[in-house]
Order: C-alpha cells, then sequence, then structure tokens
C-alpha cells in the first residue's frame, strides 16, 4: 500500500479544475528568479507538512483513496448522533439488546476485563477480502486478498470499513465466524453501499437468513487519557486478534486536505490489517475506527490513530442514504495556505493565512463580498493558517450557516486593509469543480 504521505499532500481544500470563466480565479505572478527556490521549498514544505507537530519526525501510514457508485436508498437505518443508553442497565452478560431498527444497545455498566471483552464482541467483528482485475486482463478475476477489518452494525448485516481498505476491489468478501464454532468462517459477498474518501470511511451490507449480530456504537465524547481501550482485527491477516492499551491523545488531526475527522491516539499495538477495525470502550462499545498507524523507520512504537465514532455517525448515516456525503459544510473557494515562497510567487507580502485563488460559481461565497486574492486570517475570531486550520473551524456547521471570515485585501496599490465578510457555507455535494 502507499506510503501515507503520498496521498495526503498538502493538497487544495476543493479540487480544482480547468480554467472555467464562470469561476473567479488568480494566477500567480511569474518571478524569474525565485521560481525553482519556491518550487523546491513547497515540494518540501508537501513532504514534511505532516510531521511539523511533532518536531519534524516523518509519519507514515497506509490510506489509500475509493471510488464506487451511489447505491442509497432512503429505508437504511440511521445511527443516532447521541445514544440512547439507558440509566438503568442489564447484567454484562445480557448487553446486546437488539432495537427494532436492527441497532445494538449497549446496557453494560460493568467493565470488562479484556478477557471478557474479547469473548463478548469477537462475532461482530470481521475481516474485508478482496479481489482485484489483474492489470490488462479483462473478466472475473477469483484471487483474493485479506487486507483489513471491519465490524458489522446492524443485526441485518451492515458493516462500516475504512475507504481506503476497498480501493479499486473487483469484488470484496465479508468473513464472518460461525457462532458456534469458531473454526469455521462464512464468506459473503458485499455490496458496497457508500463510501468517502476524504474521511475514509466506507459501509458495506451482506446478507443472509440468521441475524448477523452486531457491535454497539458508543460515544468517544466519554474517552479521557489513560481510558482504556482495545483494538481487534486481522493485522497481517491474523486472525481476530486483539491489543490492549490506553487513550494517548485526543482531537489529533493531521494535514489530509481538509477534511480528516479528528482521531483518538492510543499505544496498543496495530499493523497492516487492522484498518477498518473498531476500537472498544471496556464497556463493549466502538469508540473509534482504527485506519492508521504512525511510523518513522524504526524509532516510533504504538502511535495507532483511530476515527472518532462521534464524527464518524453523520458521515455513517449519509452513506447508508444517500451512498456518499450530503451535508458537508464548504467555503465555495480554492485555497493557498500562504508561506513566504508562495507568497512570493503571488506577488503579496502576507505570509500566514489563507490565500483565496478561486470561488465557486454555485456557491454562496461567490455572491457575497469575499473577493479573490484575499487572505484570510480568521474565521469567527479564530487564526487560521493552513486549510486544516479551515476545516477544523466550520466542520461543526451545517451548510447554510453563516460565518464571519476576516481578510486582507489588497489594492491597486499594493496597500492592505482588515475586512469582515459574512458567508452562508456551500455544500459540498451541490458544487461542481469544473
Amino acid at each position: 500500500m502507499d506510503n501515507f504521505l503520498k496521498n495526503n499532500h498538502d493538497v487544495y481544500y476543493h479540487t480544482a479544475g480547468a480554467e472555467n470563466t464562470e469561476n473567479r480565479k488568480l494566477k500567480p505572478k511569474k518571478k524569474k528568479n525565485r521560481s525553482a527556490a519556491a518550487i523546491a521549498a513547497c515540494l518540501l514544505v508537501m513532504i514534511l507538512g505532516i510531521s511539523g507537530g511533532a518536531g519534524g519526525t516523518f509519519l507514515a501510514a497506509y490510506f489509500m483513496d475509493a471510488i464506487f457508485e451511489d447505491g442509497g436508498t432512503q429505508t437504511r437505518p440511521q445511527i443516532p448522533l447521541i445514544s440512547n443508553n439507558q440509566t438503568s442497565r442489564e447484567p454484562a452478560e445480557n448487553f446486546h439488546l437488539i432495537t427494532s431498527d436492527t441497532l445494538v444497545i449497549n446496557n453494560n455498566t460493568t467493565p470488562f476485563a479484556p478477557v471478557e471483552l474479547f469473548e463478548v464482541v469477537r462475532d461482530g467483528v470481521v475481516g474485508i477480502e478482496v479481489s482485484y482485475r489483474p492489470s490488462g486482463r479483462s473478466g472475473r478475476s477469483d484471487e483474493f486478498q485479506l487486507v483489513g477489518s471491519g465490524f458489522v452494525f446492524t443485526t441485518d448485516g451492515y458493516v462500516l470499513t475504512n475507504s481506503h481498505v476497498i480501493e479499486n476491489a473487483e469484488r470484496v468478501n465479508v468473513l464472518v465466524d460461525d457462532y458456534e464454532n469458531h473454526d469455521i468462517i462464512h464468506r459473503y459477498e458485499a455490496e458496497v453501499i457508500g463510501l468517502d474518501d476524504k474521511t475514509d470511511l466506507a459501509v458495506l451490507k451482506i446478507t443472509r437468513e440468521e441475524e448477523f449480530k452486531a457491535l454497539p456504537i458508543g460515544e468517544s465524547s466519554s474517552l479521557r487519557v489513560g481510558t482504556f481501550v482495545s483494538p481487534i482485527g486481522f493485522p497481517l491477516g491474523l486472525e481476530k486478534s486483539m491489543t490492549h492499551g490506553i487513550v494517548s491523545g485526543l482531537n489529533r488531526e493531521f494535514a489530509g486536505g481538509g477534511h480528516e475527522l479528528s482521531s483518538i491516539q492510543f499505544d496498543a499495538a496495530v499493523n497492516n490489517g487492522n484498518s477498518g477495525g473498531p476500537l472498544l470502550d471496556m464497556y463493549g462499545s466502538v469508540v473509534g475506527i482504527v485506519n492508521k498507524k504512525l511510523i518513522f523507520e524504526n524509532y516510533v512504537d504504538n502511535i495507532g490513530l483511530a476515527i472518532t465514532i462521534d464524527e464518524a455517525k453523520p458521515i455513517i448515516n449519509d452513506l447508508l442514504l444517500h451512498g456518499r456525503v450530503m451535508t458537508r459544510p464548504m467555503l465555495g473557494i480554492t485555497p493557498i495556505a500562504l508561506n513566504e515562497f508562495n507568497a512570493a510567487m503571488y506577488g503579496i507580502n502576507v505570509t500566514s493565512g489563507i490565500l483565496v485563488t478561486s470561488i465557486n460559481h454555485m456557491a454562496p461565497a461567490f455572491h457575497s463580498e469575499l473577493s479573490v486574492g484575499d487572505v484570510i486570517v480568521e474565521i469567527n475570531g479564530i487564526p487560521v493558517e493552513s486549510v486544516t486550520d479551515v476545516q477544523s473551524q466550520i466542520k461543526n456547521n451545517r451548510p447554510g450557516d453563516i460565518i464571519e471570515l476576516t481578510v486582507i485585501r489588497f489594492n491597486e496599490s499594493g496597500n492592505q486593509r482588515r475586512v469582515t465578510v459574512e458567508l452562508e457555507l456551500a455544500n459540498e455535494a451541490e458544487l461542481i469543480w469544473e
């Protein structure tokens, strides 16, 4: 699999396409004496940008993108954004209580020991097996590879995993243990219901007459640094491997194009094949989806990352209903995070902030007071210096919400002034970038 950085360079907040006369655009000024140095420096920023918060440590993980057709329907279950855990709960051995919409509620108030936790949740953890079409050949391929993990989250067979696990798959199989004899593995061909490569989430569907054992969806907001957690998955193809550790950090964010969800950092070991598997609290609830491991040669150990389940819930619900994310807020611009090198390329003397290089003609921003060439320095009074900063400030909003931008604007003489602009957030699903 590709190195994480190769797929997560300091990319733009939106993908800018070919020249469009309807979109406002800004082109860099040509600087004969500084272009080569600026380009070389920008490449260096792209390579090292993700590691700036770790003292220059080179961070890598396994992450790939994927594209499938929309398979949405309005009859699929939805995960409550706030769980309805009960204050009066049954004993731990009876904690799997099935609701009318096939979701599972965790009524357990007593934390499990690791050995107990594994026995309670193991049947809900599944392997993800994919087949690929050999390069240059047509027809169906039967060459399967076990590449990742996942978990069943409804009793009628909806499965959650990472989008990078099923990239370019010709077919996807889900491996489910026989509940009476764990030496027997059942293989089910999966339908890809929806995926979102920007947040690395994918929903699959498997079908049979017998109900599946599903894992309850918890709340990552309940986690604290030091909370015990356990990931379960198929590292290197090893069946149902469980490790145990603590939450090492919360709200970890990495520059990945401005759309990534925040991550839970934990010190339990994970490796290739753990991707898509559940991170469980000791009560038996899923609090995260494992999707990365940070590595630096032989110098970094046990820095695993999992997508927070709370931030994943609305994404999962959109994938269930529509096959893609329908409610992601966006500014509707093509931004560039400024530094001294690309500021010189564009001929401006501001070296920090977000330069607006184009505005999508379908976004509300196109009809606002925001202009191409403005440098956004604050959103709702909070300073922003990177595309990730921008996404962090708007990701809890909804399309249609009004935010306040503080921008630096230049006149024809190059003089600058600070301007406040109110802007309505666009819906990514409604924008077309040509």
